[in-house]
């Protein structure tokens, strides 16, 4: 690569557990989203928007479904000769056996520091995909540059009362410097503060800082997490902070996953996110456009192509190769590719995983804070296999 490039780390080892059943088989990045796509698509478009044309992906597991969306990084244009698109699977320590985990202990980031040193790049950007946003890289980048501090990184703006304790937000001096990263129950907000800066986990420094910091943590043993690793970076160095004003939603448990596919369903949210100068690039699929049925209603939602649609949706997200039947009821669900839906059966704040199978005639009912989960793969015939969230 020549001089002036960056790299991209997505990092897609984050905690998952408040996701359970959605990531039992997958990591969170993978989650679809929006009717086609994936959390992962948003840091990779914005890298690629950006012309990066490096980009290293970490996954917990064998990465299987991250490998069958990315393939080669044809779709994003990341099919190149020179750099493109870089998988790294295993990364979870949790999944290692000890004897393995003790040989690690001073390895664990090897395989990052090799692609960075292999990038040749001047700056690195490390970003998670549980922050879903539109970033214009380029705009960090001259942020960046045109700062001393060696670390930048990004916040929304909010009301404080949006915060919840899985969030994390930055401590701001008066002039506008971020001196930690820390959860919002121990964050010091001042008394009838109106705004609280809402942590993006998206972290830029120079390639040469960021292999100096991963070499040092495998000289201590030390194998926390990249994302820990930059928080500390923010707080041993003081970082810029660049705000960024689009759209943005933070997914860390079913409710935020949920209610962040509920959000896109507002036009402005909608226009913000995807009708942008950035476009955001997924896998393609090229099949035919949903049929809707004589009869049917279709109201404020998004539809995947591929479906069937015989009954009623309305302010809902129903992602590809959806089967809905006549008489059926949908409501504030997020009901994911491959799904069937049986005649005259009612769904109210579900979220439904892929190819489930949802018999005639039921009730699935959840609320907007607590919403149902169906399963991947699960089939529901009889009511008493339900088991609502009210």
């Amino acid at each position: 690569m020549k001089r002036g490039t960056v790299s991209a780390i997505i990092n897609l080892v984050e905690p998952s557990e408040q996701l359970t059943p959605l990531t039992t088989a997958r990591p969170v990045g993978m989650l679809p989203f929006g009717g086609r796509y994936r959390l992962l698509d948003f840091p990779l478009s914005s890298a690629v928007n950006a012309g990066i044309q490096n980009v290293m992906v970490t996954t917990p597991r064998s990465g299987r479904s991250v490998s069958d969306h990315l393939r080669s990084g044809r779709d994003w244009g990341l099919d190149t000769v020179g750099g493109g698109l870089f998988m790294y699977p295993y990364n979870d320590l949790n999944l290692i056996a000890p004897e393995k985990k003790q040989s690690l202990i001073h390895h664990y980031y090897d395989n990052t520091i090799l692609f960075l040193k292999r990038s040749h790049s001047d700056y690195s950007v490390v970003m998670s995909t549980r922050n879903v946003g539109n970033i214009d890289l380029k705009a960090l980048i001259r942020y960046h540059e045109e700062r001393d501090n060696p670390v930048t990184t990004v916040y929304k703006s909010v009301d404080p009362a949006s915060l919840t304790p899985k969030n994390t937000i930055l401590q701001l001096t008066d002039k506008g410097m971020a001196t930690a990263v820390v959860p919002t129950a121990k964050a010091k907000l001042s008394k009838g503060a109106k705004k609280g800066a809402k942590n993006m986990d998206i972290y830029l420094m120079s390639t040469v800082d960021l292999i100096e910091i991963l070499q040092d943590a495998n000289r201590r043993g030390d194998i926390i997490s990249l994302e820990e690793l930059m928080k500390q970076a923010v707080m041993q160095h003081n970082a810029n902070a660049f705000e960024y004003t689009g759209f943005h939603a933070n997914v860390h448990d079913l409710k935020s996953y949920f209610q962040a596919n509920m959000a896109i369903l507002e036009e402005a949210n909608f226009r913000a996110l995807f009708y942008s100068s950035r476009r955001i690039y997924t896998k393609v699929k090229n099949e035919i456009p949903t049929f809707f049925a004589e009869g049917s209603q279709f109201r404020a939602s998004l539809c995947g192509t591929g479906g069937y649609i015989e009954g009623q949706v309305d302010h809902s997200v129903i992602f590809r190769n959806v089967l809905i039947n006549r008489g059926s009821q949908i409501k504030d669900a997020v009901i994911m590719q491959g799904t069937r839906i049986g005649a005259g059966t009612k769904i109210e704040n579900v979220i439904i995983d892929k190819n489930a199978v949802i018999g005639p005639n039921l009730v699935l009912k959840g609320t907007p804070d607590n919403p149902l989960v169906i399963s991947k793969g699960q089939h529901i015939f009889r009511q008493a296999e339900v088991v609502t969230s009210e």
